[in-house]
């Protein structure tokens, strides 16, 4: 549970410096600002989805330890 409460504070702060860069870029009129501040939310997205992924497979571990000992 803790973890979920963790990620979804991660997930607002980087959101919200995202949307800040990204308004930077928009009152600067600078493209590569707003380019930056896009690719580093999709970066994070595709972190979280990984993060996820691992710890998914993380936890089946024991389950293979369990149904496969070592002889």
């Amino acid at each position: 549970m803790r973890a979920l409460y963790l990620e979804t504070f991660r997930m607002l702060l980087n959101t919200i410096v995202c949307i800040l860069i990204f308004g930077a870029g928009l009152e600067l009129n600078s493209y590569y600002l707003q380019i930056i501040a896009v690719v580093m939310y999709l970066s994070y997205l595709i972190a979280s989805i990984e993060r996820r992924t691992t710890w998914g497979a993380t936890k089946k571990k024991t389950d293979y330890r369990d149904k496969f000992p070592k002889k």
